[in-house]
């Protein structure tokens, strides 16, 4: 039989954040930044291998417990058992209106195995939440207090735990329905399991279906990451002439911004968020496109990035591109040993290169600064979301936390000068085998476990 666990607090603490977390489902119940949003209980079941193994139970917060509470010592029922109170109180028809939101809690105390009594450490352990628990202790249940907002500035959390151990409550959970870290919802199961030892193998196998879960979805992101870097690297465009015109250099990046767009969709769908959740600060979303260039100078700056190429003087599409042929300012000569110099020594993106000279022809491709855009903003997204909660109401804005050290940014640029030059590797679906994909996946993999 599955184990139900009662979630209950004072209104507006998180509880229903908290099952939105734990579910993975941002779209369960009703979350507000106002009190008493939660009117109704509301049940929703996670399952292992098929077969139920916690309730959740949602129920509206605590509105007047202080006056609640008072009842427990007053006529009639301050002659009978805490159980004949509970009892008494929810048939009592003198409360049922004054205590509305409270009586559809305590009839659920009955029903269920474990009460997780939701506190927001932003809040002072005011009197109507001691209350709170007094009531709850009267149900003869385990409570276990969740700590939430844990990771914000919670200046109370010290007066929380000594309220706590007054009454014999040791056992809390920190685990935050905002910034999500495995680490705090693995110590709620084992929680759990020490209250529930007839379920103890159950909820060993739960939590580690949810760890192989967790970094299947980093494995994910991080491969379609690789291939994104990979697929921008490579792509090239061959204009008409020597010198590109309006529409082919929009064409261009149109298609880089897409391709950025489709990964951002993916490690959407891959953690089960919405779009709204991630509007990028600098390159905010606004009908499927990027509102500002991202190849722009001061995009790169904001980024942190100190590149010693250049970009050809006058070139509208800015910094991040690289024209190949010459044509605009540059002759011949100067061009063949740009081209060399910057590292397209293989033959056949040399040849191709040449080729296209020859003919005339421009060849607009992304220069390694802005594939190191699309690098750490990728990292950003996909270790924010890997630590996201469910419950989360403001949108991620994309800012940038990492600095790279100069030998770093020479490495990776040297990296990404490499890459370009394998064009043949552009559009297939499966990454090659090769030392250059090796290198990029463990620069991901070292950048997403900082």
């Amino acid at each position: 039989m599955a184990i139900s666990l009662l979630i209950v607090g004072h209104a507006n603490t998180g509880k229903t954040s908290l099952i939105r977390t734990m579910v993975r489902d941002h779209t369960f119940g009703k979350v507000q930044n106002q009190s008493g949003t939660t009117r109704h209980v509301e049940r929703i079941t996670l399952s292992l291998a098929d077969q139920p193994l916690l309730h959740l139970v949602d129920t509206p917060g605590f509105e007047d417990s202080m006056g609640l509470w008072q009842t427990r010592t007053s006529e009639p029922f301050v002659q009978l058992s805490n159980e004949q109170w509970l009892n008494a109180i929810c048939e009592d028809p003198n409360y049922q209106v004054e205590y509305e939101q409270e009586l559809k809690i305590l009839r659920q105390l009955n029903q269920c195995d474990v009460i997780l009594y939701v506190i927001d450490l932003r809040q002072k352990p005011l009197g109507k939440y001691l209350d709170e628990l007094n009531i709850l202790a009267c149900a003869n249940k385990p409570i276990v207090p969740i700590l939430n907002y844990c990771h914000e500035d919670a200046a109370h959390r010290a007066a929380w735990k000594q309220c706590l151990a007054e009454r014999h409550l040791h056992a809390h959970v920190q685990y935050d329905t905002i910034a999500f870290y495995l680490a705090d919802e693995r110590k709620l199961y084992q929680t759990l399991q020490s209250l529930m030892p007839d379920h103890y193998e159950a909820l060993q196998d739960f939590m580690t279906q949810r760890e192989r879960d967790s970094s299947h979805r980093l494995t994910k992101a991080t491969e379609q990451l690789t291939k994104l870097l990979i697929e921008c690297a490579t792509t090239q465009k061959i204009c008409r002439s020597k010198t590109p015109s309006a529409l082919e250099k929009t064409t261009f990046e149109q298609s880089i911004r897409q391709r950025e767009q489709r990964f951002v969709e993916f490690c959407l769908h891959l953690y089960a968020f919405q779009a709204s959740d991630v509007i990028l600060q600098d390159l905010p979303l606004e009908e499927g496109a990027w509102q500002q260039d991202v190849f722009d100078a001061d995009t790169l700056k904001h980024w942190g990035i100190q590149t010693s190429t250049k970009a050809v003087t006058g070139a509208a599409i800015g910094a991040g591109i690289d024209v190949l042929s010459a044509g605009l300012t540059l002759g011949t000569a100067t061009t063949l040993g740009a081209m060399i110099g910057a590292g397209l020594q293989t033959g056949y993106t040399f040849k191709s290169a040449l080729l296209n000279k020859l003919k005339g022809q421009s060849v607009l491709a992304l220069q390694p600064a802005s594939c190191l855009v699309l690098m750490w903003r990728g990292i950003e997204l996909v270790r924010h979301l890997h630590h996201r909660g469910h419950a989360a109401q403001v949108a991620y804005q994309g800012n940038m936390t990492k600095k790279t050290e100069p030998d770093e940014l020479a490495r990776l640029e040297r990296l990404f000068q490499k890459l370009s030059q394998r064009i043949e590797w552009h559009g297939i679906e499966t990454l090659p085998t090769h030392e250059l994909v090796n290198q990029l996946r463990d620069t991901l993999d070292r950048s997403l476990k900082d």
